[in-house]
């Protein structure tokens, strides 16, 4: 249900107000009503929409005009009304639209005529999002959400909140935003209401999503340039609207599922550019609508409606949600150069055109030359596209930003009454959305009456919170949390049974600066030993110093390859300890500065330990006893060292890291910069040494590390990381100095780094030497049973692995895993082929879930 929110809140709204204007009803012949039909002002920005029940109120100033009613697959109809001191009421009928079939489709051409139309609509895309210089818009949003089921356990504590099944909550916001050309959007948010909770604004990213871009929100478009490679094209017909020829087609995915449209877009003739669409996707299982209606405006055809509708169930959550957008345009500012009056020849229908000087600006071009093929003219707005780019950056000396935004709040924006939402909202709300706010609006009497003014539930101890733990507000950006104990305890051959108390604290102030402090007590049951730790964290979002110190059973491999649960789960039920832990007293301070430049990261650490082996509880024993399995010692068995063991000493290890990002990109808001996650690669360097003159270790190690993420396409991704190194001196060294690497021996697993092996034992081939190891994930949904629709738009996905390790003690070290993710959207199920060499060892099943359990 979270999810479905946060789609819900991809955009902001706002709306206009006035004494006068029209207002009735609009259905089709048989009186059935046209919800969400749109209203324009021929001639002009002024428009809006109907609300569900197809009822409008649409306030205007005296005067006369012709207003021009739209609606997906019916006839827009035109009416002239005159406009006093009042509403004129104007109810409309409004009839289906039959659709023609061109000349074109009666031939014998083996290609549909769709696909023609569909080059020069691509070709023409990024032309019609360049077109606009900028505008100031007025926009007015609503999302609807309809609980339709509501998990048990939730259903008392959100019925307190207004939050039932069938009962209708909705939120309204209102906004004016700017944008100029190409990556500037200010918005300023004048009011907002919600249904639940009106006392706190809800400012939403003002998100434009547009069908012209080669991707929105990681769906391909149809009007993408990669188009045919995700689509197939239907020609219906085509119908006459304000003058103009609209071509209807219909977008058949060649594999739906996410990242792909379904549905029907229609195309002006000659034009070649958006008149509507009704499109359809998935994502996550839940099913997702999407309806934009254009208008002309300064001869330029634009969005003036959209509609979003979002359904189906998420995590014991189900449920309908509605979103609506109306925008009118205050301010609109069309590039003069780039104007329609120029033709697109379908290079592969029509003779090719002459290649255009490419040294000539596009609006010179357009001057000189009217008639252009669909693969020059995509050069051509490729290379304005890029010239642009290069001005803007020029005037704001940085290459990396992708976009600038501005979001101011008004302070009277969750104070606005009653009245002034009656007068200003220009979609009439639905009985069942009158019937939302009322209900709301008799909680807080009831509140009131009782004198209930406390504060929320994050504020106050509840004895539930011993079990499921709780984040408390107690202050100004000031939080206090406690994970619950139950939670935190956790079984291994060492410790026996052992229970953590944590908390932390953070104070938040300014725009990014916080301080932290996170105790953790440890109480051993087998050792009888109390110990452990404080973490203190101050900086903000470009450095950080972090101090930690204490007394804590430590995993010999610091970097956790076992998190505690399958560890617990393993030795009490499985017979099978892996976790090898030795016990430090230790001090550990740490900087880093973060973006330099805007690529590079260093951090500095310096840790003193005084380190002690330690050995399995004497009485130690699982729930269970297996003949196969048996409790190892807790000294590890390793391939390089015959002995892994290691008397008292001390330790003081030197950590230097670098990385870089050099394509990493960033977005401006509201001055501060956000990164954007990097396109190419990212490149680490480490180097660790042991200081001699300040311990009993001395040795170098140096190591370097590439990483990416690479977006393939809709659902198709591939991540790899490769890393490699060597000790460059080792003169005195004890086994938890030793590469260690990420293994695995347990079937079930939770947390997967990037360089997680998943039948690697945890400590066989540590090495004190040098070593490379790397690792790919390509993950899809079209690959083997996500071929089949029914199972892909489950949100299901396959991932093909290979993880390889090479070190003295085993040359090559192969795993090659088929992993089947997001089963019922928690669940993942791995089958490991295991290689040493060419020499195939065995199989294996890995089972986890996708979801971080713990704090």
């Amino acid at each position: 249900m979270r999810f479905a929110f946060l789609f819900l809140l991809l955009a902001t709204t706002c709306g206009f107000s006035n004494a006068g204007g029209i207002k009735g009803k609009i259905s089709t012949k048989n009186g059935e009503s046209l919800p969400y039909a749109g209203i324009a002002v021929k001639g002009s920005s002024d428009g809006t929409m109907a609300n569900a029940d197809g009822e409008y109120q649409f306030s205007l100033p005296a005067g006369n005009y012709e207003i021009i009613f739209q609606y997906l697959g019916f006839k827009s109809l035109t009416k002239t009304v005159t406009v006093a001191g009042d509403f004129v009421e104007l109810n409309v009928t409004m009839e289906e639209q039959a659709l023609n079939l061109n000349e074109a489709t009666v031939g014998k051409s083996k290609e549909d005529p769709a696909y023609s139309i569909m080059r020069r609509a691509i070709a023409k895309a990024r032309f019609h999002q360049l077109q606009l210089r900028g505008y100031t818009a007025k926009v007015y949003s609503r999302s609807t959400a309809l609980p339709t089921k509501i998990p048990y356990l939730l259903e008392k504590r959100l019925k307190k909140e207004g939050i039932q099944e069938g009962k209708a909550f909705i939120n309204e916001s209102v906004a004016e935003i700017k944008y100029r050309r190409p990556n500037s959007y200010t918005q300023r948010i004048l009011s907002t209401r919600n249904s639940l909770d009106n006392s706190i604004p809800s400012p939403n990213d003002y998100i434009l999503a547009s069908l012209y871009s080669p991707e929105i929100a990681g769906t391909i478009s149809p009007l993408s340039p990669k188009a045919f490679s995700y689509y197939r094209f239907e020609y219906e017909g085509y119908f006459e609207d304000q003058g103009q020829m609209v071509n209807k087609i219909r977008v058949i995915p060649k594999a739906y599922g996410e990242g792909v449209f379904k549905g029907s877009l229609f195309i002006l003739e000659d034009r070649w550019a958006i008149h509507s669409y009704d499109l359809q996707t998935t994502t996550r299982g839940l099913n997702i609508s999407a309806k934009q209606i254009f208008s002309p405006i300064q001869n330029v055809w634009i969005p003036v409606n959209q509609q979003f509708r979002l359904d189906g169930s998420y995590v014991g959550f189900a449920g309908e949600f509605k979103y609506l957008v109306s925008l009118t345009y205050q301010k609109l500012d069309v590039d003069p150069g780039l104007k329609e009056d120029i033709v697109i020849n379908d290079h592969k229908n029509a003779p090719e055109t002459a290649a255009a000087n490419e040294k000539q600006n596009l609006d010179n071009l357009i001057k000189e030359q009217k008639e252009f093929s669909t693969k020059n003219f995509r050069k051509l707005t490729k290379k304005y596209e890029k010239e642009q780019k290069k001005q803007n950056n020029a005037a704001i000396s940085n290459d990396r930003l992708v976009r600038s935004d501005s979001i101011v709040i008004d302070s009277m924006a969750n104070k606005r009454d009653t009245t002034y939402w009656q007068e200003l909202r220009p979609i009439p709300l639905t009985k069942s959305e009158v019937s939302s706010y009322q209900m709301q609006d008799s909680i807080k009497v009831v509140k009131d009456a009782k004198g209930d003014k406390k504060r929320p539930d994050s504020l106050y101890f509840k004895p539930m919170h011993l079990i499921t733990g709780n984040t408390y507000s107690i202050g100004n950006k000031t939080t206090f949390y406690f994970k619950s104990p139950i939670w935190a305890i956790s079984y291994n051959t060492v410790e026996g049974n052992s229970v953590n108390l944590i908390t932390e604290w953070t104070k938040r102030w300014g725009k990014s600066y916080f301080v932290s402090a996170r105790p953790l007590i440890r109480y051993s049951v087998g050792r009888k030993k109390l110990y452990g730790n404080l973490e203190t964290n101050v900086g903000n979002d470009k450095w950080n110093l972090f101090l930690s110190g204490g007394e804590m059973a430590s995993q010999i491999n610091n970097n956790n390859p076992i998190p505690p649960l399958p560890n617990s789960m393993a030795a009490r039920f499985f017979d099978r300890n892996f976790m090898k832990l030795y016990q430090k007293q230790f001090g550990k301070i740490e900087f880093t500065l973060r973006n330099i430049a805007d690529v590079f990261t260093l951090n500095a650490g310096l840790e003193f330990e005084r380190r002690k082996e330690l050995f399995n509880l004497e009485n130690a024993k699982p729930i269970f006893s297996w003949d196969k399995y048996s409790y190892t010692p807790n000294r590890p068995v390793n391939k390089e060292i015959r002995n892994t063991g290691f008397p008292d000493h001390n330790a003081t290890i030197l950590d230097l890291t670098a990385t870089i990002r050099p394509w990493r990109r960033f977005l401006v808001r509201n001055g501060e910069k956000r990164y954007l996650r990097s396109r190419g690669p990212s490149f680490i360097v480490n180097y660790k040494s042991g200081l001699a003159f300040a311990g009993d270790v001395d040795y170098s190690l140096l190591q370097g590390t590439i990483r990416q993420n690479l977006n393939l396409g809709p659902r198709s991704n591939l991540e790899y990381f490769v890393n490699g190194g060597g000790f460059l001196s080792k003169n005195q060294m004890y086994f938890p100095d030793f590469r260690h690497f990420m293994g695995n021996e347990f079937f079930f697993q939770y947390a997967y780094p990037p360089d997680q092996f998943r039948m690697l034992p945890y400590y066989t081939y540590s090495t004190a030497s040098r070593f490379l190891q790397a690792h790919a994930t390509f993950s899809t949904q079209r690959f083997v049973i996500t071929r089949i629709e029914a199972l892909r738009t489950t949100g299901i996905s396959e991932t093909m692995q290979l993880h390889y390790l090479k070190v003295p003690t085993i040359r090559n070290y192969t795993e090659v895993v088929y992993g089947i993710d997001d089963i019922l959207r928690i669940l993942r199920l791995e089958a490991v082929a295991q290689f040493h060499g060419s020499k195939f060892q065995g199989m294996g099943w890995r089972f986890g879930t996708s979801i971080r359990i713990g704090r």
